[in-house]
């Protein structure tokens, strides 16, 4: 590869990680994990007195979200650290880490509600409905401060992500732990409680298991969700100058770092044109495929292997 294509190249991927969070995301990162260790106390202190399945359930997310947000504080820390020799790409993929473990409690922790509600349906208990609402109203109160601490940063990497995803449900399970209070309070539909869990359960696994889903395909180095491969395989046959391409792979180093390898087949010619080429080309990659770390092997003849995509041969050298 060209000397200038890898440095034009480098510069994109260094200004991709080193591209540092607003500068009160931290400070309110930490206004967050307050207010939820607090909402975990009053909550599930709250529903032992209160005899309340649905509070005890939403204390134990905002725990689960403490948690969370702990280990994100502490992610966005460590990424900033600078590569070294053992760590050529720095620690970027902490983020990816840090959300797939969140996620992962999510989903353990909808499962146990659900194994809980259920066990509640065979022996449903009094509850003091009115002390529930109560408990109910500030939890979710406090839960919507936390959520628009973080809104205005939800987009910036998967692991700020996962945590706004476990402040979101919060809230909206807070809410409904306040309707189903309401409806306790006057109508005495205890089977409530439980529904609620259940309720709650399942919509804290389906979004767990998105992120697991979307980690898994970063940490295994799939392609990123949004490209195709031939499409992006297409472009760079048709783009002026390039004779063939082969050897393409495309994957995610973190949800802001997509990388791209490839042999390109070009003309015998000068190096200084083979640069220009890889250096439009490597504009277009991010322009049009968000891809801004691709690294390009310029060739004047074809390989022996043949295709988009071929298997990553190794040799076995104890034989």
């Amino acid at each position: 590869m060209d000397s200038s294509s890898s440095s034009n190249a480098d510069s994109r991927f260094s200004d991709s990680i080193t591209d540092k969070k607003p500068a009160d995301f931290q400070k309110k990162l930490i206004i967050s994990m307050l207010l939820n260790i607090g909402i975990f106390i009053v909550e599930f202190l709250g529903g032992i007195f209160t005899n309340s399945l649905a509070l005890i359930s939403d204390s134990l997310h905002n725990l689960s979200d403490f948690l969370a947000l702990l280990l994100s504080y502490f992610a966005s820390r460590i990424v900033l650290w600078k590569s070294n020799s053992q760590k050529s790409f720095g620690y970027i993929r902490v983020e990816i880490f840090v959300a797939f473990v969140n996620a992962m409690a999510l989903v353990l922790i909808g499962l146990y509600l659900i194994y809980e509600a259920i066990q509640r349906f065979s022996s449903p208990e009094p509850i003091a409905g009115g002390w529930m609402l109560l408990i109910a109203i500030f939890g979710f109160g406090a839960n919507v401060i936390a959520t628009l601490l973080l809104r205005a940063h939800r987009h910036h990497d998967l692991n700020i992500k996962s945590a706004y995803l476990h402040l979101l449900t919060d809230a909206m399970e807070s809410l409904a732990v306040v309707v189903t209070a309401i409806m306790i309070m006057w109508w005495d539909w205890k089977i409530l409680d439980p529904i609620l869990s259940i309720a709650i359960g399942i919509f804290i696994i389906k979004s767990g298991w998105e992120i697991v889903s979307e980690t898994v395909n970063i940490l295994t180095e799939g392609t990123p969700r949004g490209i195709d491969l031939d499409e992006v395989a297409a472009f760079i046959q048709s783009f002026p100058g390039v004779v063939n391409i082969h050897h393409l792979h495309i994957w995610g180093i973190s949800s802001r770092v997509r990388a791209l390898s490839a042999h390109i087949v070009v003309q015998d010619q000068l190096i200084s044109v083979g640069n220009k080429i890889t250096s439009e080309l490597e504009k277009e990659l991010e322009r049009r495929f968000g891809i801004n770390h691709p690294t390009l092997q310029l060739e004047s003849c074809i390989c022996d292997e043949q295709g988009v995509v071929v298997d990553i041969n190794i040799k076995d050298n104890s034989v």
